[in-house]
């Protein structure tokens, strides 16, 4: 590790301290700054509440397996910040996150805006601060890195590109790129309220700010009101809207080795198709990938096997969603009210026989309560073990186990280090009793992290 790289990750993580979010003309103006890095690209642009991050690695790989190139712009990361910028599913390296950092730090006036040394210690954030006000523009954290991510994509120069969106579509910096060959919205839920909106209305329509003139979109139909704003949406912006229904999905099987589902699209056959995954959720996002492929394929823009299809679904993987870290041992990142639910359904097919393990953390602005609720409700865990994430949003541990006490009697035990918490977790394991990680993709990250050690604890 070098200390340019160790300094550049640093500046990044310190932007929010002295940068606020900017208007999207402002987002767009710097993208015309950098010369409109792959805007000749064909961008495949994805957007919604639960399972963005999911459909773009399903994309990613079928892409591959027909021969494509694929660059990737996700977010956010579990463990290594590069994780949000791929080509061909390899991390950027260490060195072109460097050069690509300076790029953008150049365009942003890096005398003026200037990243502090450890010397300047606490001055820095208001030094920066100060010089960004004068200055005018600066990038958002992630500003920074979708731009970083559009000029080493600009030059790998892959086939394809697919932007993952951040909190919403309609302000988020990846809008700033007018022109995709199709939008994707997944799944909308209530989270990020504070943001988007809060009702299913509200945030639906902040997604659909991603849909563009003349450019199709692909969206999942699960609740009303939300495929009402994307089919009018769709209409203003004069064109095609296609929708995932969930009663178009068959699942055909279910074990410790995946999931089999059917899925007709109107394009490709009616046949079934193969996910490595116990996560039952994980069928809808592979079939927004297969129907937006089938468009896309009409358009012209790809061509892809039946083979290529299957392949590349089957060795599909997305890291912290119903991942088995261990044996038995099984994280995922549901940190919302449907993201708990889907993770639920998923759990209850495990075919466990000794029973299970819950560790369990949240932010504090999450809906806690509700959470709570539905893991109660669901009876699955014989205890769940509540911690702490590090971070400064997170939630109280011993307030989230009064949240499980007030919804129905179990054991709940509280240990507020996350390492000393899976500890115990893995202790208590015995054969045939499984251990599952969610509430927060930081608890996912943190409990990845410790791959090196599993072998300690």
């Amino acid at each position: 590790m070098t200390l340019e790289w160790r300094e550049a990750v640093d500046y990044i993580a310190g932007i929010p301290k002295f940068v606020k979010k900017n208007k999207m003309e402002d987002t767009k103006a710097f993208y015309r700054k950098l010369m409109c890095p792959c805007w000749d690209t064909k961008v495949i642009h994805v957007a919604g509440t639960n399972g963005k991050g999911s459909v773009c690695a399903y994309l990613q790989s079928v892409l591959m397996e027909a021969g494509y190139r694929v660059g990737m712009f996700t977010s956010p990361h579990l463990v290594d910040i590069r994780e949000r910028i791929r080509v061909d599913d390899a991390l950027i390296s260490e060195e072109e996150f460097v050069s690509v950092f300076k790029q953008v730090r150049d365009a942003c006036g890096a005398e003026e805006v200037r990243w502090a040394s450890e010397k300047e210690g606490g001055a820095a954030d208001n030094i920066r601060q100060q010089r960004t006000e004068e200055c005018g523009y600066h990038p958002s954290y992630f500003e920074y890195l979708y731009f970083m991510a559009m000029l080493y994509f600009e030059k790998k120069r892959p086939d394809f590109v697919i932007l993952e969106t951040g909190l919403g579509g309609r302000l988020d910096a990846t809008n700033s790129f007018e022109t995709p060959c199709i939008c994707i919205i997944t799944e909308i839920g209530l989270d990020h309220t504070e943001y988007l909106g809060g009702t299913i209305a509200e945030i639906a329509r902040e997604k659909a700010g991603i849909v563009k003139k003349g450019i199709p979109l692909v969206y999942f139909a699960k609740k009303k009101e939300a495929s009402e704003i994307f089919e009018k949406s769709a209409k203003k912006a004069e064109t095609r809207a296609f929708s995932v229904k969930g009663t178009e999905i068959c699942l055909k099987n279910n074990d410790e080795k995946g999931i089999d589902f059917s899925y007709h699209t109107g394009y490709y056959k009616d046949s079934t198709f193969h996910l490595a995954t116990t996560a039952l959720y994980q069928r809808e996002n592979a079939a927004l990938c297969l129907k937006a492929l089938a468009v896309l394929e009409q358009d012209g823009f790809v061509e892809i096997s039946e083979g290529a299809l299957h392949a590349g679904l089957s060795k599909a993987r997305w890291a912290g969603r119903m991942e088995e870290i261990l044996p038995g041992v099984f994280v995922d990142g549901a940190h919302n009210a449907d993201g708990i639910e889907a993770f639920l359904e998923s759990v209850r097919a495990d075919r466990a026989k000794a029973g299970r393990i819950l560790l369990y953390a949240a932010l504090a602005e999450k809906d806690c309560g509700e959470m709570a609720a539905q893991i109660a409700r669901a009876g699955l865990f014989g205890e769940i073990v509540v911690t702490k994430i590090e971070n400064n949003r997170a939630a109280e541990p011993d307030r989230l186990a009064e949240l499980f006490y007030e919804k129905k009697e179990t054991l709940v035990s509280v240990i507020e280090d996350a390492k000393e918490a899976f500890r115990y977790c893995l202790r208590k394991k015995r054969d045939g009793v499984k251990v599952y990680i969610a509430g927060s993709l930081y608890l996912a990250g943190q409990i990845k992290a410790l791959e090196a050690e599993y072998d300690q604890l």
